[in-house]
């Protein structure tokens, strides 16, 4: 393997957010390789402010091009992943290095004399970076979560891989993989447009939420619930029961109900002192998620939900008449036909599931009979969110009510009695993005809800979780 990076430029770049009165600075980049070695050290320098790093190595033909100049490129995230020391995490101020291994991870690449350069970022505690990855394995240490500026910086199973999300086995068992979503002060449209068969709780309202967010962008598996929580039972009576056994590690955790995971531990009947905005039960599943990582895991509001699956689109996008509200990538408005053409390659439900996932052809396991796929199996939306359609439905914080337009995206959960809705009196929570038991598209709309007790259960049921960005 060919490596040669020498006598390189170097520079330094800051995120910020306007709600830090102090901007962290990076200075002093230096990026050198000693002569004969294949080990990159990089040097730099932090001031003012602790952030979270992340690094870029750029390469330019033109070795005497200006700082400035666009013909310096990116060698692309795959290529880096794998750097170690004060990158990828919180870094305190001072003097700090980060050490690369590119023969490893880009090989057989020469390199002229000043055709490289580092690009060291710092981000502002509270802009963090898109991806948060955080380890849940038996050996996961609190507060140790890293990150990454984009989805191509993740470290696939074998370093330099490509479109490590998917194929990276780790993300859908040992580690939970959160991507950020930029709410704040966004005005949107919630609800849909009133059509034959819609009720009027889906009435459209404009919504304004106050929180940037993280959201997994896999639901919790059958594995991941496993190393959270290993003193549950597995049978009907007595705690969380996977049906779907094939394959079953990556597939989501189903037959959870909402109690178990916010508010008690082995049992269905809920314990209101932990109903939010109230911290989880310390003995529930996100009680001692939050026990295990230091992070403030909780379920989504319905709001926060819907607009991470609808990543910008929705029925007020759609310049015609008919708006559907279904989706969630660019150019794949849907047809006037519930059995759209676009589905068999967006996600899991009755209509799709004889069709081999395009990239998990295990996920047709069962496929006789419907079922689960493995997360991630069907196309991302265009936030990167898997499975926001279809696979399972997915439990959030609010309480059912027939009338919430009026509450503008405020999670339905009285402040001062949480046992109740904002109005009336509690019945059901309430679970989105259909499952894969459906045979068209209806229920499977960013809009669209299902509600049932906070004890149910089924093989249809699970949940994926959220935290607020940012480090305190």
């Amino acid at each position: 393997m060919n490596i040669k990076i020498m006598t390189v430029a170097a520079m330094a770049a800051t995120m910020a957010s306007t709600l830090t009165a102090t901007v962290p600075q990076v200075g002093s980049v230096t990026m050198t390789q000693a002569s004969g070695g294949r080990l990159v050290t990089i040097t730099y320098t932090l001031a003012d402010e602790p952030a979270v790093v992340t690094l870029e190595v750029q390469t330019n033909a033109n070795t005497s091009a200006a700082a400035d100049d666009p013909g310096w490129t990116s060698i692309g995230g795959a290529a880096v992943c794998n750097a170690k020391g004060d990158v990828w995490k919180r870094v305190e101020v001072g003097n700090r290095t980060i050490t690369w291994r590119p023969d490893l991870s880009w090989p057989d690449h020469v390199i002229a004399n000043g055709g490289a350069r580092a690009k060291v970022t710092a981000w502002a505690l509270d802009n963090t970076p898109d991806y948060m990855v955080v380890d849940i394995s038996a050996g996961a240490q609190r507060e140790t979560q890293r990150y990454y500026p984009s989805v191509d910086y993740l470290p696939g199973s074998t370093l330099g891989q490509v479109g490590a999300i998917t194929n990276n086995a780790a993300y859908k068992t040992t580690k939970l993989v959160m991507r950020k979503i930029m709410a704040k002060d966004v005005e949107w449209v919630m609800g849909s447009i009133k059509e034959t068969g819609r009720s009027s709780r889906e009435n459209a309202r404009n919504v304004t939420l106050t929180n940037n967010y993280y959201m997994g962008v896999f639901e919790v598996t059958q594995a991941q619930w496993a190393l959270v929580v290993t003193n549950k039972a597995t049978s009907a009576n007595g705690g969380a029961l996977a049906f779907f056994t094939a394959d079953a590690a990556m597939r989501p955790m189903e037959q959870v109900c909402y109690n178990e995971i916010r508010t008690t531990a082995n049992s269905t009947t809920a314990n209101a002192t932990y109903y939010w905005p109230a911290a989880p039960n310390p003995v529930s599943f996100l009680g001692l998620l939050r026990l295990k990582t230091g992070i403030d895991f909780d379920l989504p509001s319905e709001a926060q939900w819907e607009f991470a699956a609808r990543a910008g689109y929705g029925e007020n996008t759609w310049p015609d008449g008919y708006q559907m509200n279904l989706y969630w990538k660019a150019g794949n408005r849907p047809s006037d036909n519930w059995y759209d053409d676009h589905i068999p390659v967006m996600t899991r439900c009755q209509h799709t599931y004889p069709t081999v996932a395009p990239n998990n052809a295990v996920a047709t396991t069962r496929a006789a009979d419907g079922g689960t796929a493995i997360v991630g199996s069907y196309e991302p939306n265009d936030w990167g969110l898997y499975d926001t359609a279809g696979n399972v439905y997915e439990w959030v914080l609010d309480w059912y009510q027939a009338d919430v337009a009026k509450y503008n995206g405020q999670v339905n959960i009285n402040p001062s009695n949480p046992a109740k809705p904002i109005e009336g009196d509690a019945s059901y929570r309430l679970m989105k993005g259909g499952d894969w038991k459906f045979d068209d598209t209806r229920g499977l709309r960013p809009a669209s809800c299902s509600v049932d007790s906070g004890s149910a259960r089924g093989m249809h049921i699970g949940f994926r979780v959220y935290c607020q960005a940012g480090l305190q």
